[in-house]
């Protein structure tokens, strides 16, 4: 077959080949080595066999498999795969099914307990001064015995009860932090990558536009109107820009790394940022948002619950002095434990009332290393409270600040990019030199780079706001991946 006259039929070997005979005939085998149709290429009704052949054709290229085309990821598919496989929304998940366990923990204490025993041993009782007689003797004794006990009153049984619905309150909130944490990353690992690749574009277009300016400054060289300067300096610049490229394909490489650490997997291509129009804070109002972080933020509500545990502690040890009460019922058969031959069964009830006096010291240092660990949670809280007030007002800021930038770095580009056309005009014309040229040439670049970079960072700034003040959700991340291009769009940034 000859594969560069017919090159899309080569994967139909097995259901049709073709040779053309020495006598100028089409020869269609079906299958292999199969049926052969010898068909005369320039009789009369070539042209209507011709037509067939292609319908033939045409059934079998329908016929083959066709390979599945693999789209790029967009900040939702990302996401779920790091939903999926994150260690430590996995862990906080394994830790609230741990303190769900505290619930029934605390309740035994206060339900009947009923525990059983059973012995068998082999005694000697040496027994003198009886009037019957000195005793002597080896023998077999067994005994079985039940105890229920009900406890009436247990003051630190009742402690632990809200402690257990605490605990497993301040784990739900851990759940909903690590949550809203893993998707601010995902999103800053995500833009992040964006970033790293638009710079890599970035300094491929400064190797192509330096790589032109050195090969016009070579040009005006050999006709006689260039210098060696300039193409000492044009290279020089060249030989940056590709430095330049090597920095950028190594930050990409690390940004890859980065995403697909929280993904764990290999990265595919990923969706790029279509035009918008940028959005600032919804209220405008800073006050609005730190009072929806103080009354939000997952953080600050797990601080809180640790402050309320911490007392709870203090109450709990302080308890241990206080007084239980228990009724208690026993049921007893012995048979030879105490006399050969000499069977003791007993059945008996009792209130008991425990007191603990003295022990050792231990209630008394069990409750001021709580009082210590009380007084730690509280300026833990204050700390916390703090420190989400400053992240709320900073992400606040910066998203009205991300607007202005966004916007003063599009004129820029757009001023580089006419300057830049100018004087590449100017220079091909020659009313410009070629440092004029390569200096506008790096203008552009940066002010290109620095567009893209403002276009990411207003997003997160976006994402900072929402999880600084706690009211990070999936609706979110779907409203951004909103802004991401579909799957074969070309347009490009604004």
């Amino acid at each position: 077959m000859d594969d560069q006259i017919y090159p899309m039929i080569k994967p139909c070997y097995s259901l049709l080949n073709y040779t053309l005979n020495k006598k100028t005939k089409l020869v269609i085998l079906i299958g292999h080595g199969g049926l052969p149709l010898n068909i005369p290429i320039f009789s009369k009704h070539s042209v209507k066999t011709l037509m067939v052949l292609l319908g033939i054709l045409f059934c079998l290229f329908s016929m083959l498999p066709v390979a599945p085309c693999l789209g790029a990821d967009d900040l939702l598919d990302v996401f779920k795969k790091a939903q999926a496989t994150d260690p430590a929304l996995k862990a906080a998940l394994s830790d609230l099914e741990a303190s769900r366990a505290e619930r029934p923990l605390a309740m035994s204490r206060l339900l009947p307990q009923l525990t059983a025993l059973a012995g068998i041993g082999r005694y000697r009782k040496n027994i003198s001064g009886m009037a019957s007689g000195h005793i002597d003797k080896y023998f077999w004794g067994e005994s079985y015995s039940a105890t229920l006990v009900q406890p009436i009153f247990n003051g630190q049984a009742y402690v632990s009860l809200d402690m257990a619905e605490n605990m497993i309150q301040t784990q739900e909130t851990e759940v909903l932090a690590v949550s809203q944490d893993l998707m601010a990353r995902v999103c800053a690992a995500y833009f992040g990558l964006l970033d790293a690749r638009a710079g890599q574009a970035v300094a491929e277009d400064n190797v192509q536009l330096s790589h032109k300016i050195y090969d016009q400054a070579e040009s005006f060289l050999k006709a006689g109107t260039g210098d060696i300067v300039s193409v000492k300096e044009a290279r020089a610049r060249l030989d940056a820009a590709r430095a330049r490229l090597i920095r950028a394909r190594d930050m990409v490489a690390v940004a890859e790394e980065n995403l697909s650490t929280l993904i764990h997997e290999k990265v595919n291509d990923i969706l790029d940022v279509r035009p918008f129009t940028p959005m600032g804070p919804e209220p405008d109002d800073m006050s609005a948002w730190v009072d929806a972080a103080l009354s939000n933020q997952p953080r600050l509500k797990e601080a809180r619950l640790k402050v309320i545990l911490a007392s709870q502690e203090i109450d709990y040890q302080k308890r241990e002095r206080w007084p239980r009460l228990n009724l208690e019922a026993q049921a007893s058969y012995t048979d030879g434990s105490f006399l050969p031959d000499v069977i003791y069964r007993d059945v008996h009830g009792m209130v008991v009332l425990s007191i603990p006096f003295y022990l050792g010291g231990s209630i008394g240092a069990k409750t001021e290393r709580a009082a210590a660990k009380a007084v730690s949670a509280r300026h833990n809280l204050q700390h916390t409270s703090d420190e989400i007030t400053f992240r709320t007002k900073r992400a606040f800021l910066h998203l009205k600040d991300s607007i202005s930038h966004l916007e003063a770095a599009k004129q820029a580009l757009e001023s580089a990019r006419v300057s830049m056309d100018a004087t590449n005009r100017g220079y091909e014309i020659g009313t410009r030199n070629v440092i004029d040229a390569v200096n506008m040439t790096d203008r552009y670049i940066i002010q290109k780079h620095a567009y893209m970079t403002a276009l990411y960072s207003h997003i997160l700034a976006r994402i900072s706001l929402k999880n600084a003040a706690g009211l990070l959700t999936i609706r979110d991340l779907e409203s951004v991946n909103s802004l991401l291009k579909k799957a074969g769009s070309e347009n490009d940034h604004q």
